[in-house]
């Protein structure tokens, strides 16, 4: 048996019995996010409010650790990890391989999110919340970051990776997405 026919067995068992007519508007909604996206990099989505939270959160999770630049990492760290943890509990907890796509769709929107800050480290024209005071030059933590790496004049060709590589992962997502539901449609069918 091959690697797609063992997956595709092992994703039916796992939907047996749902339906995949509830999920589909989803997916179309997914996709609309999507093609904003495509065109407008900025353009906010459902999932722009839980990413900023957990980046703020991030921030605050590394602060009791007392480094600097850990606390700086934190909130890209917390945007990145929150939605991969997410995802693999619905995978093997849950058993819910439609949701940990979904989960991969958040993740891709949560990178677009990091690559337009990264692309703004030099500029700084982003508008920038911190629950931990005032906003000054060294509140934006992609300048921070390149700063201290060397590597601030790269800004826009990091951003632009990020960008890319959650424009990728919302693709496949949708791409996973569609070949769940048919399979529970079809598996539905026999």
């Amino acid at each position: 048996m091959g690697v797609v026919a063992t997956a595709r067995g092992w994703v039916a068992e796992r939907v047996a019995g749902r339906s995949w007519w509830v999920r589909a508007p989803l997916v179309v909604v997914l996709a609309l996010i999507l093609r904003h996206q495509l065109a407008d990099p900025g353009h906010p989505t459902i999932f722009e409010g839980m990413n900023l939270g957990f980046h703020e959160m991030g921030h605050a999770a590394f602060f009791w650790l007392g480094d600097r630049m850990l606390t700086t990492m934190g909130g890209t760290i917390f945007e990145i990890a929150v939605p991969i943890a997410a995802g693999l509990y619905l995978l093997y907890k849950q058993r819910d391989p439609f949701g940990a796509t979904v989960c991969l769709f958040w993740l891709g929107t949560a990178l677009v999110g990091i690559g337009l800050y990264a692309a703004d480290a030099r500029a700084q024209a982003l508008p920038l919340v911190s629950p931990f005071g005032p906003v000054d030059v060294d509140s934006h933590d992609w300048t921070v970051m390149l700063m201290k790496w060397g590597k601030l004049s790269k800004d826009q060709e990091i951003g632009a990776f990020f960008r890319h590589l959650g424009i990728s992962a919302m693709i496949a997502a949708l791409a996973l997405e569609a070949w769940i539901l048919r399979i529970m449609a079809t598996s539905r069918d026999a």
